[in-house]
């Protein structure tokens, strides 16, 4: 009988292994995918098997998916064949990590910092270069954009050479804060006062401001599924997964919320 189980345990431990690396868990869905198999909606923290049929109800419909062994995956109707068949230690995201990454020692050029699809997360603090827009009393940056078709003016704040921008200051109109903020457009304004005012355009920006517990809930599982990888590795895949579904974000800001609000430092 020893015999018998001793021989039985190998072929046990490879089903739990092949089991482990062929099961993937949902980060993100955006559209509508559903498991053929019991029709259950993909949706986050969602566990399928690898060789599941999944049919996507709405055909640019996408999901991030993660296994531990195998890493990140962004899925679509179009790759999924290619999906369920791979059988390569590691399927490479579809996506390009993409952070606007500044040292909090070196001056940051607004109009590459602010481009595009921009998110806010919760705090930005950004070193100005102050030879080109030197920050006083009179002398500022703003950002400005159209809410209930009304145009909203919010003067920065700033310590010495270094702005700092806050998520609940910028989207508190008339004393509450935006709930659900959808705004298409917002343009960061240089202002100097004095006899004339004089205001020069920096730049214009989409900002993105993700839901608070919806993104945690996201980042978690990829913090969850790469527990044995390093610091810089989890941090890449979180940045390119926000890229691929929010936008880009500045790194510094992120490293901060990841720690602050996840718990994930070096």
């Amino acid at each position: 009988m020893k015999n018998k189980l001793f021989l039985m345990l190998p072929v046990f431990l490879y089903v739990h292994l092949t089991s482990a690396q062929d099961l993937f868990t949902v980060i993100k869905v955006s559209g509508n995918i559903v498991i053929e198999r019991t029709g259950s909606q993909l949706g986050i923290g969602t566990a399928f098997l690898q060789n599941e049929n999944l049919v996507f109800k709405v055909p640019d419909s996408r999901a991030a998916v993660i296994n531990p062994q195998r890493g990140r995956f962004l899925l679509t109707s179009e790759n999924l064949t290619e999906f369920k068949s791979s059988k390569s230690v590691f399927l490479p995201s579809a996506g390009k990590i993409s952070t606007r990454a500044y040292s909090m020692n070196s001056k940051s050029n607004l109009k590459d910092l602010f481009e595009g699809d921009f998110v806010i997360l919760n705090e930005l603090k950004i070193i100005v270069d102050t030879t080109l827009y030197p920050l006083t009393d009179k002398e500022f940056l703003y950002i400005s954009y159209e809410y209930n078709n009304k145009t909203v003016n919010k003067k920065l704040a700033f310590h010495s050479d270094t702005l700092v921008i806050k998520r609940n200051e910028l989207l508190t109109v008339g004393g509450r804060e935006i709930a659900d903020p959808k705004i298409d457009q917002m343009k960061l304004i240089y202002l100097k006062e004095g006899e004339q005012y004089k205001s020069t355009p920096v730049c214009s920006f989409t900002p993105v401001f993700p839901d608070p517990g919806t993104i945690s809930a996201e980042i978690a599982v990829i913090i969850e599924k790469m527990s044995i990888k390093t610091y810089q590795e989890k941090l890449n895949e979180i940045s390119a997964f926000i890229e691929e579904f929010y936008g880009t974000v500045d790194e510094n800001s992120l490293k901060k919320w990841l720690e602050k609000y996840l718990g994930l430092k070096q």
